[in-house]
């Protein structure tokens, strides 16, 4: 492997002239030695040791991007798309990106000073963690769709509870009368949100949902099976996400039942894959591309300012008529 003094040696110069030009600190040192110097590194196949760089270096120009969970999250299509619109921005930062799938709070600390880290972007619920990041890690750090208490956090988020109204509206209109909710960790203030804005519209226009028809995914097999089972029968269903909306359709199917003469069913998050199942899913689209480039951009605010206030912002969200909706006649 070509070393640094290699290369030193070879143009005739010190190691600290050759290690200015590989990091572009060419003030300092002539066109001569700059010109004979790339010769050779080109000639060489000389590739700088990054990992040893960051290491080494108070900040490097790593940019963390940490993932609730702890197996493959990118399975998600939510958690692929929001990573597959931040690396490109990272990229042309100049900056390199690093993944982590992470659900101990402990090991966010540890990942971010073990690789110095300049900055990081949280996907996923950390409301539970996010004081205790924030004292134990002084860089910029952008967490997304945050309800934590704590003051001075930079949140991008989308306004959850609308999408729940919009869902609930939107039965109403259609002539639902009997409904069902199903989320994934109820305890999640993204979950909780769409939740409440669902079940207050309801309540605003004279309808109630049972507890019993509220379904955290986390602890059950197959939501479908249990709606199908209930004592009270319900027409109308509201799914926390486009995923589970597909697991439900794909269950009922399996059951035989039929969305939407049987059950309508609306999902959220816009994902491509509700123009994949049958029927189409009726959605509330956020639009995730914007909220991944938001969070790269303000993070890469504070990289440049530090004193960049911290700020909440909150994305629209919208209803998107597809076909997993019925009609009912009165």
């Amino acid at each position: 492997m070509v070393t640094l003094k290699d290369i030193a040696r070879e143009a005739g110069v010190s190691v600290m002239t050759v290690s200015r030009v590989v990091n572009g600190q060419l003030s300092k040192v002539s066109e001569e030695n700059i010109k004979k110097i790339q010769e050779i590194i080109k000639k060489r196949g000389y590739v700088p040791n990054s990992t040893a760089r960051s290491l080494s270096a108070k900040a490097s120009n790593i940019i963390s991007v940490i993932v609730q969970g702890s197996g493959n999250e990118l399975i998600n299509p939510y958690n692929a798309t929001m990573v597959g619109e931040i690396v490109p921005y990272v990229q042309e930062k100049g900056y390199y990106l690093m993944l982590h799938f992470i659900d101990n709070y402990d090991d966010i600390t540890q990942r971010l000073r073990a690789w110095n880290a300049r900055g990081a972007i949280f996907i996923g619920t950390f409301d539970h963690d996010v004081k205790k990041i924030q004292q134990d890690n002084r860089i910029p750090l952008v967490f997304t769709d945050s309800y934590s208490s704590v003051r001075q956090i930079i949140n991008i988020g989308i306004d959850d509870y609308k999408g729940g109204v919009l869902a609930a509206k939107h039965f109403i209109n259609k002539g639902h009368c009997s409904f069902a909710f199903v989320g994934r960790t109820l305890t999640s203030g993204v979950i909780q949100q769409r939740l409440n804005g669902f079940r207050d519209t309801l309540e605003e226009h004279g309808f109630t949902m049972s507890t019993e028809h509220i379904l955290d995914e986390s602890d059950i097999q197959n939501p479908a099976k249990i709606i199908k089972s209930f004592k009270e029968p319900v027409t109308a269903i509201f799914a926390a996400s486009d995923t589970l909306a597909y697991s439900i359709i794909e269950n009922f199917k399996k059951l035989g039942c039929r969305v939407p003469d049987d059950y309508s069913i609306i999902g959220f998050d816009g994902l491509p894959i509700g123009n994949c199942v049958s029927p189409h899913l009726t959605t509330i689209y956020q639009d995730i591309t914007k909220k991944a480039r938001l969070a790269c951009d303000i993070l890469f605010r504070h990289i440049d300012d530090p004193s960049f206030p911290a700020g909440n912002t909150v994305l629209d969200v919208e209803l998107i008529e597809r076909d997993s909706v019925k009609t009912i006649e009165t």
